[in-house]
């Protein structure tokens, strides 16, 4: 397993290396190490830390790797651009991305969805705004003007992303309109929100009902106040000019999975896949456009 520390190191090496437009010059997918297959897998961090992350999910890529008779190396990060970055600039073979990330990396380097991951039985989740209860909001973000707003990292498909975006569209600059702080973990902000220190606060519908169901929230301390539409769920992704044979390999290990069997190799909630294209990501790019991050 990588550290967060020598990930952190990948990512910038990524990030020059997508400067200087340089190349690993292999096709990704064909690495041996002691005469087996090696994949390096990325997980985007799903739960309030990379080691809660990193125990509850590695469980599934340790069984692509058996059933490709592989070795392999994962990593979760702390933060969501970060992983986008890496896949994109080819320190990571296979990565689990959020939406946001996966477009990115798509639009900048190509990179390949193969699958979309379930939660409950459902390939969509729901981006949410969280706050004190008590708060006179009835329609936010008109209502909400001057509180204190944190939002997580730009990377963010729920937590930055898609409140920005309808921020924007609703003709409200979140600079101006909030006390607005960037950067921060789902973990971060119910934290936050539950000590008083913030009015409201990013997540996702999903996170939530983890964060419920480990203790890590007092919904009675944290209420919600927007919901967005429905989002297609975190992206399986393999690098532009990944082996093909071994791409299908992955992609029909991961929906081959029935819900009993997913269920029993990711954290709670989690139970599946299905296949997926760049076009079931549209409302994404839509929210990327919207918030000046994607250009056509």
């Amino acid at each position: 397993m990588v550290t967060r520390r020598r990930f952190a190191a990948l990512a910038a090496t990524s990030v020059a290396a997508a400067t200087l437009g340089l190349s690993s010059g292999r096709a990704f997918g064909q690495e041996k190490r002691n005469g087996k297959l090696h994949l390096r897998f990325a997980i985007a961090p799903l739960r309030p830390t990379p080691a809660i992350t990193i125990k509850e999910f590695e469980p599934m890529f340790r069984y692509i790797a058996e059933q490709l008779d592989a070795t392999y190396e994962l990593v979760s990060p702390e933060s969501w651009a970060a992983i986008s970055v890496a896949m994109m600039n080819g320190h990571v073979d296979v990565g689990w991305l959020g939406p946001w990330g996966y477009v990115l990396a798509h639009h900048r380097g190509g990179t390949e969805v193969i699958a979309t991951a379930k939660y409950r039985g459902k390939p969509f989740y729901r981006a949410i705004i969280e706050g004190r209860p008590g708060l006179p909001i009835k329609d936010f973000p008109n209502d909400a003007k001057g509180m204190k707003l944190s939002l997580s990292d730009q990377g963010n498909t729920s937590g930055w992303l898609i409140p920005y975006a309808h921020m924007v569209k609703s003709g409200i600059d979140p600079k101006e309109f909030f006390q607005l702080r960037e950067g921060a973990t789902f973990g971060n902000n119910v934290s936050m929100i539950q000590q008083g220190l913030i009015d409201l606060g990013s997540n996702m519908d999903r996170g939530r009902n983890g964060m419920i169901e480990a203790g890590e929230m007092d919904p009675s301390k944290v209420s919600v106040y927007w919901t967005s539409s429905d989002l297609p769920n975190d992206a399986i992704c393999v690098q532009k000019g990944f082996d093909p044979v071994l791409k299908q390999k992955i992609s029909d290990i991961l929906v081959g999975l029935s819900e009993e069997k997913a269920q029993s190799l990711m954290g709670s909630g989690y139970n599946g896949f299905v296949r997926a294209t760049n076009k079931d990501y549209a409302i994404i790019e839509e929210a990327g456009r919207l918030t000046g991050k994607l250009r056509t």
